[in-house]
């Protein structure tokens, strides 16, 4: 029955008429569901299976009952008796029931501590607010369950330090897309001529770009238009219109010439517009990028960047931030954990469950913008980088983690640069399973061609890589060790005899990725 329910649990389907005996298969419970509940079994009975089994040996609710009865750990001892102080009353009236009427009530007792602590919680949640908007002066501490109301798998959180914190919070790495609006702040006559002079200077340069800005922009919706607004230099808030690129000089449509110190955010190795690389681009329009059959490049360039990196296998996508998305997709399908550690001043893109920050008066992980529900980044914990608290929490929480990412060295500090704090994560993780992931997107190649990995003489298990891999088109590549990465295709098989894909896999797709520009 409890294999059944967990069925029904997982797959939202009634099963109350289905035959125990009828295999997975003759259900309609295809691989992906079957890896989704190889690892539910694992923590609802503490038995592992394989995806392998499920399809073989274990075929069939009634068979999987009989290999958990057979498996399941033995129930830990009972605690030794101790000396316990009057209960209240409630608790003195369930004493007097039959074990079954007791157990009952105890299960009500603790569903009702879950519902106070999850009322508090989402108290304390207003209160940071009102904190946020002066309402509220001081930090609010958290109030702590009793023991016997914690469940076992309780949401780890970061170190305490920051529930005291009252510094002010430091410079993020999103202020520049802030848009500061409202009335001019009060400046002197010497900062206003200074500002006017400026922004005669920039408009009497670049004014087409700044007309082009203005004709356009009630039909683009363009985040970078806006960023760093601020009343005080409104007229010249407006990003420049490049119109050509070469090497490492942009062009734009004022005929002003630059020298790009940014390298188009990173992803030219080689300058703008390299002839070797506009040479083989044109030669593949010339036959064609069709979508949906395998492109020829795909395998090649795989073997190379294995070859280059150290990585055992890889996989394509269309960006960094996908690259991303997978890794931490393909480490919870592995691990069957959820709970996923990133720290402060690192990139790792831009979709939700990265946007994430540290609450400074509590121990919470908070979005760093609006449309992200709080929901979205429940399973994500900030540390701060390179610090012996972080490793002592990290090891701590191990077994609950299904990674830890890390900018190596982090694109926004530079000068930390922590080897013996990666050596000793390295080792924490890989004693608990989870994956370490390094997030090489700015460092990889730049400094070795292994990367950073190559450099420090750690191994990750999943590393992410973007920009420069593209020469100047989209790309985002994820690699890594097979434990991991079979859970994209399953692991390797062979034609011509009995093998198959092994490992039960996760999901993962896209229309443009492997693209044969």
């Amino acid at each position: 029955r409890e294999v059944m329910a967990l069925f029904e649990e997982v797959s939202g389907e009634n099963l109350a008429d289905v035959d125990p005996n009828a295999t997975f298969l003759e259900l309609g419970f295809d691989s992906l569901f079957l890896g989704r509940i190889v690892q539910h079994i694992r923590n609802r009975f503490g038995v592992t299976v394989t995806f392998r089994q499920l399809l073989n040996a274990i075929p069939s609710a009634a068979a999987l009952a009989e290999h958990i009865a057979r498996e399941v750990p033995a129930p830990a001892a009972p605690p030794p008796a101790l000396s316990t102080p009057a209960l209240p009353a409630p608790a003195l009236a369930a004493a007097t029931l039959p074990a079954s009427a007791a157990s009952s009530i105890e299960g009500v007792m603790r569903d009702q501590l879950a519902a106070m602590q999850s009322l508090m919680r989402d108290q304390l949640v207003a209160l940071e607010r009102l904190g946020q908007t002066g309402s509220v002066a001081t930090a609010v501490p958290t109030p702590i369950a009793p023991a016997a109301a914690v469940p076992a798998a309780a949401t780890p959180r970061a170190p305490e330090s920051a529930a005291s914190d009252t510094s002010p919070e430091p410079p993020s790495r999103f202020d520049a897309f802030k848009i500061t609006s409202g009335p001019k702040a009060d400046v002197t006559p010497a900062q206003q001529a200074h500002i006017d002079a400026l922004i005669a200077q920039t408009v009497a340069r670049t004014g087409g770009s700044k007309g082009r800005t203005a004709a356009h922009r009630a039909v683009l919706a363009d985040p970078r238009v806006a960023a760093g607004f601020r009343t005080e230099w409104k007229e010249m808030v407006y990003p420049i219109t490049c119109v050509r690129a070469k090497g490492s000089r942009l062009w734009d449509i004022d005929g002003n010439e630059y020298i790009d110190l940014l390298n188009g955010f990173g992803q030219t190795a080689f300058g703008h517009s390299p002839d070797f690389v506009v040479d083989a681009v044109n030669a593949q329009l010339a036959d064609g990028f069709a979508i949906g059959p395998q492109t020829d490049l795909a395998g090649q360039v795989a073997e190379l960047f294995c070859e280059m990196t150290g990585n055992a296998r890889v996989t394509f996508c269309n960006t960094g931030s996908e690259a991303v998305m997978a890794a931490m997709r393909v480490a919870r399908t592995v691990t069957g954990r959820d709970m996923i550690v990133v720290f402060d001043g690192a990139y790792h893109g831009q979709f939700d469950e990265v946007l994430v920050k540290s609450a400074r008066r509590s121990t919470r992980s908070l979005p760093v913008a609006a449309g992200i529900p709080n929901g979205s980044v429940a399973n994500m914990t900030v540390l701060e980088y390179g610090a012996p608290a972080s490793l002592a929490w990290i090891r701590e929480h191990a077994a609950e983690l299904a990674a830890v990412i890390v900018e190596p060295v982090q694109s926004r500090h530079p000068g930390l640069v922590p080897r013996a704090f990666l050596a000793e994560l390295r080792e924490i993780t890989a004693a608990s399973g989870s994956a370490l992931v390094f997030d090489e997107v700015v460092t990889g190649f730049r400094v070795h061609p292994g990367g950073m990995q190559a450099v420090f003489d750690i191994r990750a298990d999943l590393a992410t890589y973007g920009k420069v891999a593209g020469g100047g088109m989209p790309v985002g590549i994820l690699a890594g060790t097979t434990r991991f990465m079979d859970a994209l295709d399953g692991g390797t098989w062979n034609y011509g005899d009995d093998s198959f894909p092994h490992v039960a896999p996760t999901f993962f797709a896209g229309t443009f990725v492997r693209h044969p520009l």
